[in-house]
């Protein structure tokens, strides 16, 4: 993991305040001494979310999430630490050192290509808008697209002719080999002279997570074939990592805690236009593992939206398994036959797909749907085939309800017994392991849990309380395996002699979960900077590390005394010199 200097973080923060920052992305309201909002981690309608002015951090109380102006970037673009840092450097205006970019000459090769595809997108998009463009321009507008939402996805036209983008890049003082990095030109098979990649098509520029342009998408305006032209690979675009208009998508997939994936380009914008604004598409015939990855980082939940010809009902059912491996839910809009999301919309409207979405067959009743159209129901055979083909997306359920209730959907619309499906899925599974499906993250909050939080409130706001802690109590007689984390770092910066602060713990804490709960304990007033406090937490850990060796102990006792076995006597005088240390902590 890429590590920054104290300073160079310290000098972001400084120009940045979190109020103003969070601010672009929640509506916030005074409070006292700080600001609440609605939080963007999770529905809900009473604000829970606060931002500390003073520490400079937030917190939400009602799904857990916090931080500081780092940890929020990272968790609203679902960025890592690197990423948000070069984020939040470019907003504040400070110069990330050299030596602390991961390749300076990768680094100024990817800025590069992105400069060349801007300045060819805007190319592209006033040719669209000039009186060359007129044809293209109305080949949109009669496919009832708007202006906005050309103008939204950065739409464009690449004129026919084999020089006219490079001549304009070339006027901007770009080199001919860096177009070739970019994808904008290639070499002509016939001539061997160097040409435009795309002539002759509405472009579409394809976006990354930060808005900056990675690569285009090229369509034809009549029959000629391929209908669809795309960048090449370059360092900057990977046609299985990205997904085409999810950086427009990204707020409303957050939002809704879905994503609906469609195939084409036009199937988004017209989606977009009508008010679906998690929707993407992806850049090939069917999903890949990375970008079902990156769609996991925003939502629980994909909605497929293919077209509903054989190669979209194909590449739907190729993609049902790469999402169901990553563990979200999934379901399948169900179009008319040989339609498309685009058409659809066009054709019955908003609220139409809306009842489509709401609708959405889950990958069993999808499945089913198609397999019966596979096979004949009618039969035997056909009965077999179908229930055999649903065994494997059976065998995963791990609720029994969720099983049952397929089950009973099969038996019925097949016609057949659910016992007898029950008994040969137990077929099917037999000698196959389950894992547990037994887990718990609960914790009682007790005495020496709240002890443990106070004592590390303390320690990042009193000089006294953190050096009463470092010499009174070791890092494992925090018996919370977070406050333990957090507890390391502190001492460890304390050792080092370096200024201590919750800002730079923070940066220091590379698990999400304990930055939760760090900022949950400076925001939730239980930090106590009295004396009397101090005391009495520290007792109350001491208390406790001594109720677990008395545990211990006790044990010993227990089984020598179960073994027939007489009790060795420095055991028992152990366990009556720990008893009296109990008592005179009281």
């Amino acid at each position: 993991m890429v590590r920054y200097s104290d300073e160079t973080l310290d000098e972001i923060r400084n120009r940045l305040d979190i109020v103003a920052l969070v601010s672009e992305y929640v509506s916030l309201k005074k409070s006292g001494k700080s600001y609440k909002g609605l939080c963007p981690f999770h529905q809900e309608k009473t604000p829970s979310f606060l931002v500390d002015v003073e520490r400079q951090i937030f917190h939400c109380f009602g799904c857990g999430e916090g931080g500081n102006i780092f940890t929020f970037i990272m968790k609203m673009e679902r960025l890592n630490f690197p990423e948000a840092v070069r984020m939040l450097a470019r907003k504040a205006g400070v110069a990330l050192p050299v030596s602390e970019k991961r390749n300076i000459k990768d680094v100024q090769e990817r800025e590069l290509i992105y400069r060349c595809n801007e300045i060819a997108a805007d190319y592209y998009q006033k040719k669209l808008f000039s009186i060359q463009g007129k044809r293209a321009l109305q080949y949109l507008l009669e496919r009832s697209f708007t202006k906005e939402i050309i103008k939204t996805f950065h739409l464009g036209y690449a004129l026919p002719g084999y020089e006219n983008l490079i001549n304009a890049l070339l006027s901007q003082k770009i080199a001919q080999s860096d177009l070739f990095k970019a994808g904008l030109v290639a070499k002509s098979s016939r001539s061997n002279q160097v040409i435009d990649y795309f002539r002759d098509r509405i472009i579409f520029p394809i976006f990354n997570l930060q808005g900056k342009i990675i690569a285009f998408g090229g369509r034809v305006l009549d029959d000629k074939l391929p209908k669809y032209l795309n960048s090449p690979e370059t360092p900057v675009y990977h046609k299985a990592k990205n997904l085409y208009g999810f950086f427009q998508a990204k707020r409303g997939i957050r939002q809704k805690n879905q994503a609906i994936i469609m195939e084409g380009y036009t199937d988004v914008l017209m989606a977009h236009q009508y008010g679906f604004e998690n929707t993407v598409a992806s850049l090939g015939t069917a999903l890949t593992e990375q970008q079902v990855d990156l769609i996991k980082r925003f939502a629980d939940e994909i909605i497929i939206s293919f077209d509903a010809d054989t190669a979209g009902k194909s590449a739907a059912l190729r993609s049902l398994g790469i999402i169901k491996k990553a563990g979200i839910t999934v379901r399948v809009i169900s179009l008319p036959d040989n339609s498309d999301p685009a058409s659809i919309l066009l054709q019955k409207g908003k609220i139409f797909f809306s009842n489509l979405i709401d609708n959405a067959l889950t990958l069993i009743d999808y499945k089913l749907e198609v397999m019966m159209k596979q096979y004949n129901p009618a039969t035997s055979v056909g009965k077999i085939s179908i229930v055999r083909e649903l065994f494997q997306d059976l065998s995963a359920m791990n609720s029994e309800i969720e099983l049952h209730s397929s089950v009973k959907k099969i038996a019925e619309k097949l016609k057949l017994n659910e016992e007898s499906i029950l008994k040969d899925l137990h077929q099917y599974k037999r000698g196959k392991s389950k894992p547990s499906n037994i887990a718990t993250n609960s914790r009682a909050e007790s005495t020496h849990v709240n002890a443990e939080k106070i004592l590390i409130g303390s320690m990042l706001q009193k000089k006294e309380g953190l050096e009463r802690v470092v010499s009174e109590l070791e890092i494992e007689d925090f018996s919370v395996t977070e406050h333990q984390a957090i507890v390391a770092i502190i001492i460890d910066l304390f050792e080092k002699g370096e200024k201590i602060s919750l800002q730079k713990v923070i940066d220091q804490i590379e698990k999400p979960e304990i930055i939760n709960l760090l900022s949950q304990i400076m925001l939730k007033d239980i930090v106590s900077l009295d004396s009397a406090a101090l005391e009495r937490s520290i007792r109350a850990i001491k208390t406790h590390k001594l109720k677990r060796e008395l545990d211990q102990v006790k044990g010993r006792i227990v089984k020598e005394e179960k073994g027939n076995r007489e009790v060795n006597p420095e055991l028992l005088l152990k366990y009556q010199n720990i008893l009296e240390k109990i008592k005179k902590m009281a």
